[in-house]
């Protein structure tokens, strides 16, 4: 059922029209208003999916709510029933979002049939948005199923910075700060087998803790955390160098939740990380310090005392030969290349090692000629993206999961969270703004 608001300044066309059993047609009757401005005042109070309305009335005709409507609620539908039969008034009244014209005095079967057409295409039009409903479910699961992969890895295997930089374009990690700080938070063993948890409820434990994370600690922007939901423990990457406040101010909301368990958390804060590659080492000496001390301890901080093992950097350094003239403005004009494929392919799930394979470069080498340019690779393709994203949010008629696909994003949640990050407002905070 569709819900049905009737504008009419004559009470006899109203009446006349509340008569009609509209549930035959899938529509359910809200109600009625005698001008624009009542019906404005009605919808903001009831959801209403279709507008019959006349075009002269008074304080606000048809036209102008029409307008408003359009800015404001552009899924609503309106249809236009009016003794004009002035073709200049149907033209007006479709260019400005009437989805049909109707003159009276109208006959029931053309009313049936003009109602039958429009229920039967919002009825398509449901089937879709729950299709591409799923489709965005089922890719946010992949994409956190990528995120949750590179981060293991991430967090437990050294890696070069291509790799790294490959990782993060493939799941869309933005990892784009000057310094790196892992910690660790982990349900404390004691307070466990205390209360004897099976591992269900471990693992029921760590999925609502890990839900909590996202929105506490991942929403903040250049922010991830991982959860091994076999033994409850969470690591946390910030793009800072001296977060530890924040990771304590984290641990104090989730011992809130698991004061509600009677149970306690640990946390550790690794050695900062100057650079991609020793974001493992800090995730490393965080580990060691819960590892190394009594449950007790539920603020442990790296210091000198806690040695983590030296790093052992395999990144190519392909960015050396760049001092000759000649070199540069080759390298120059690879990185224009680049560029140029990103500008018209950033809409597609584009990776860093596609991008160097279209200009004949190794990944290492072209984000290392990023850098050089002052923008690296993931800070280019996400200007590319938000840049179009602002014109896009400008057109009411997409949604924001659809402007994040038309983008090069399968996450929604993931878009608005760059974009905050970017703009300082979400997506919906930025279209409401301009508007």
């Amino acid at each position: 059922m569709y819900n049905l608001l009737i504008v009419d300044d004559e009470i006899e066309i109203r009446e006349g029209l509340s008569a009609i059993p509209w549930q035959t047609m899938g529509v359910k009757l809200m109600g009625s208003a005698k001008h624009g401005l009542e019906a404005l005042q009605f919808i903001s109070e009831h959801p209403i999916d279709i507008v019959l309305t006349d075009i002269r009335m008074p304080f606000m005709d048809g036209i102008e709510l029409m307008t408003v409507l359009l800015r404001q609620q552009p899924y609503i539908r309106v249809i236009i029933l009016s003794g004009h039969s002035d073709f200049d008034y149907a033209q007006k009244a479709l260019k400005n979002g009437a989805v049909d014209y109707l003159l009276k005095p109208t006959q029931f079967d053309i009313l049936f049939q003009t109602f039958e057409r429009l229920v039967r295409k919002l009825d398509a039009e449901k089937q879709e948005e729950l299709r591409k409903s799923v489709l965005v479910r089922k890719e946010m699961l992949l994409s956190k199923l990528l995120r949750e992969e590179f981060l293991t890895m991430l967090f437990k295997s050294r890696m070069s910075v291509d790799d790294i930089e490959l990782g993060c374009s493939e799941s869309e990690i933005l990892l784009d700060g000057l310094a790196y700080t892992v910690a660790l938070i982990r349900l404390d063993r004691i307070s466990l087998n205390t209360k004897m948890v099976s591992d269900r409820e471990l693992k029921l434990i760590a999925f609502s803790l890990d839900n909590i994370l996202y929105d506490i600690w991942d929403m903040q922007g250049s922010a991830y955390h991982l959860v091994n939901k076999e033994n409850a423990e969470f690591y946390l990457l910030t793009a800072k160098s001296t977060p530890k406040d924040d990771f304590i101010q984290v641990k104090r909301q989730l011992t809130k939740f698991m004061g509600l368990l009677k149970s306690t958390l640990s946390l550790s804060i690794g050695k900062p990380a100057q650079h991609l590659t020793e974001i493992w080492s800090s995730a490393q000496s965080a580990k060691q310090l819960l590892e190394n001390s009594p449950e007790e301890d539920s603020n442990l901080e790296y210091s000198e005392l806690v040695q983590a093992e030296e790093l052992d950097v395999t990144a190519a350094k392909e960015s050396t030969s760049m001092s000759h003239a000649k070199d540069k403005k080759k390298d120059s004009m690879v990185v224009q290349q680049a560029k140029q494929f990103i500008k018209h392919n950033f809409h597609q799930s584009i990776t860093l090692k596609q991008v160097a394979n279209e200009v004949h470069v190794t990944p290492g080498h072209l984000s290392a000629l990023f850098r050089e340019s002052g923008e690296s690779y993931l800070q280019f393709v996400t200007s590319q993206r938000l840049n179009k994203a602002i014109e896009l949010l400008a057109d009411v008629r997409f949604k924001i999961y659809e402007i994040a696909e038309l983008v090069g994003y399968s996450d929604q949640a993931y878009f608005s969270e760059i974009f905050k990050k970017h703009t300082g407002k979400t997506p919906m905070e930025y279209r409401d703004a301009a508007n």
